[in-house]
């Protein structure tokens, strides 16, 4: 995955794909085009220590799909699949279960008014 990570003051820290990523998984597939932008995981500050809200490599491919679905609502795919996708990436990453799992449980418990707050 080509990315470039870049400061800019009014948005911090943003993410920017340089090719398109493919993600399949159970069954399932979308891409994320080249040039989409995001800002990593967004983490309440009670779990920085299990998640950091800095861009981290065990975390980067999974926030960068779990933005992509939960900004674009791809057709066929749920707010809970987005959110055991984010899971399951951060375990093939390389992040702990525990800290997995809680990430897990952030998304679960605070994400639904991004999620609402998308649809039309």
């Amino acid at each position: 995955m080509l990315i470039e990570v870049h400061h800019e003051n009014f948005r911090g820290d943003i993410i920017t794909l340089r090719q398109e990523l493919v993600i399949k998984f159970n069954g399932k597939m979308f891409v994320v085009p080249a040039g989409f932008e995001c800002d990593g995981a967004s983490v309440p500050r009670f779990l920085w220590d299990s998640i950091s809200p800095q861009i981290h490599p065990a975390t980067l491919q999974a926030a960068v799909a779990h933005d992509f679905l939960y900004r674009n609502q791809v057709p066929g795919w749920s707010r809970k699949e987005a959110d055991l996708l984010f899971y399951t990436l951060c375990r093939q990453n390389g992040l702990s279960w525990w800290k997995s799992q809680k990430a897990y449980l952030g998304l679960r418990l605070f994400g639904g008014n991004a999620w609402k707050g998308k649809k039309e």
